[in-house]
């Protein structure tokens, strides 16, 4: 037995509009996980160019490798926090 067109048409109003606000979860997700990662590289990145704006190469060295270590481990973190509030909301 068919629905009658006032139900269906509500049901597909319905379905639309959570389907449109899946889909802008989705891209604030999405944009939020671009955008810690390019924070992280950034970060890490200017740490790494420190080393060569100084004239000690011991300090130079520090400057080195804590910008690998705030570039890789904030970039790791980034990743791993969009994967974790993927299973949270059970896109995989």
């Amino acid at each position: 037995m068919p629905l009658p067109e006032k139900y269906r048409r509500q049901l597909i109003e319905t379905t639309a509009a959570s389907e449109r606000a899946a889909r802008w979860d989705a891209l604030r997700a999405w944009g939020r996980a671009v955008g810690e990662i390019v924070l992280w590289t950034g970060l890490g990145m200017a740490l790494v160019f420190m080393a060569f704006h100084t004239n000690g190469v011991v300090v130079g060295r520090i400057y080195w490798l804590i910008g690998c270590i705030v570039w890789i481990g904030g970039v790791a973190k980034a990743v791993l926090g969009a994967y974790r509030r993927g299973l949270e909301e059970g896109l995989w």
